[in-house]
């Protein structure tokens, strides 16, 4: 009985590269000493008078930054179109994701999708944050 190791080498070249991809999303991940924005911003008691819709537009806390998550979680993968993942600004490749609508793109990133596992890289990344890299990926996108 004859084996083609053509064939099982380029089995274990394609069984390989997700394994990798997966490697190169959790080292580029958050870490367990890193801080969200929300984390940073938050204040330590919450306030019992003078609720944020009574201050001024300017004086309100700014939404989630979904540049500055997309910039630490989701670039090294979106930047490059690593392991398949659309680029950032490509309208092609981000048309038909656009068109299933900004829900059904946060619920891949939360549950994974292919080579990206469940929440991309940023496993401490609160659902708002997540939907905020979406918007801002989508932006660019489309």
């Amino acid at each position: 009985m004859s084996i083609d190791t053509t064939q099982h080498r380029r089995f274990g070249a394609q069984a390989l590269a997700p394994a990798l991809a997966l490697l190169l999303l959790l080292s580029a991940g958050c870490s367990e000493k890193e801080t969200t924005s929300l984390q940073e911003t938050a204040p330590a008691q919450v306030p019992t008078e003078s609720p944020v819709a009574d201050k001024p537009a300017d004086t309100q806390p700014a939404s989630t930054d979904g540049q500055k998550i997309y910039q630490k979680s989701c670039q090294a993968c979106h930047a490059t179109g690593a392991a398949g993942a659309p680029k950032l600004g490509d309208k092609d490749a981000w048309a038909p994701r656009i068109a299933k609508g900004n829900d059904a793109l946060l619920a891949s990133v939360k549950n994974g999708l292919k080579a990206m596992p469940p929440k991309g890289t940023c496993m401490s990344c609160s659902e708002e944050e997540l939907r905020a890299a979406v918007e801002y990926m989508v932006g660019q996108g489309s």
